[in-house]
């Protein structure tokens, strides 16, 4: 038979470890007489029984009224570490985006722009950061672009649902011969029945 192993934490230290059994015997001997200041975390193997695990929660000595205020203590102390990885990583996130925005107000106001159409809310700016309004130029290619997606799938019964277009929002450099549609993606879904 496997040994059985159960979660363990020192309430005094707050450390945790595992504790090994060659039986259930020998798991419900050692919990009947749990050491004190060790709480039982449940088992720490995946394959636990779950008629076992109850079987040994059953045999566990309870927690005396110090283990309780300890317990309750070094739980406190968790909450209050995770409460503050959560604001720290809610701060760094914050921090990023205000990098990204203000890189984005100091980037070239000429750069692609890249739009997303939604087939119910028209047309926005993808990028939270990118303040720059969709030019009149922008606009109308990423319609046209959409237009011409439109028509590939008009006979599968499919509309364009969104679609992701990237645009020279501005004066065409020479690089991009002519064509003020940088790239784009789109999902098709089912036409709505007045559309069918």
């Amino acid at each position: 038979m496997a040994k059985i192993e159960l979660g363990i934490r020192n309430l005094e230290s707050g450390e945790s470890g595992v504790a090994s059994f060659d039986s259930e015997q020998d798991a419900a001997a050692w919990l009947r007489g749990r050491p004190r200041f060790t709480e039982v975390l449940g088992p720490a193997g995946r394959e636990t029984a779950p008629q076992l695990s109850e079987r040994l929660r059953g045999c566990m000595r309870p927690l005396d009224p110090e283990e309780c205020e300890l317990a309750r203590r070094r739980e406190a102390e968790r909450d209050a570490a995770m409460a503050q990885r959560a604001e720290a990583m809610r701060q760094a996130e914050l921090d990023a985006a205000r990098r990204q925005r203000d890189e984005a107000a100091q980037a070239d106001p000429q750069r692609p722009m890249e739009v997303r159409w939604l087939y119910d809310r028209g047309m926005s700016v993808a990028d939270p950061n990118d303040a720059r309004a969709i030019t009149e130029e922008a606009r109308a290619a990423v319609q046209a672009w959409v237009d011409e997606r439109q028509e590939w799938v008009r006979e599968r019964n499919q509309v364009v649902g969104d679609a992701r277009v990237t645009v020279w929002p501005g004066p065409l450099p020479e690089s991009a011969r002519g064509r003020r549609v940088v790239s784009g993606t789109f999902v098709p879904v089912a036409a709505p029945a007045h559309e069918a």
